[in-house]
């Protein structure tokens, strides 16, 4: 595979450089650590069937029943690991 070379001027080059630690500066800025909504952990379907040891079809009907809290987003589901520990909980206890 053939590397190319390119020159370009040391004021572009300077320019460009300023743009990218803006955004560096920007991405930083907005960083997850300041969003408390995403700080959880997300599961898909299979990793929770798997924690639950249930099958596709009955955390189907346990989303359908509201016993799990679940997101959809197009069309995969995610749960919040939070959620599913809280429905653990729950269970435990009954």
């Amino acid at each position: 595979m053939s590397k190319t070379v390119l020159v370009v001027d040391e004021h572009l080059f300077d320019k460009l450089m300023g743009k990218i630690d803006k955004l560096t500066e920007k991405v930083e800025s907005i960083g997850l650590s300041s969003n408390d909504g995403f700080k959880d952990k997300w599961y898909v379907t299979d990793e929770v069937c798997k924690i639950l040891n249930v099958s596709r079809r009955t955390l189907q009907n346990m989303r359908d029943s509201g016993s799990i809290k679940f997101t959809k987003i197009g069309k995969k589901i995610y749960y919040k690991a939070s959620d599913v520990e809280a429905f653990l909980e729950n269970r435990s206890c009954q």
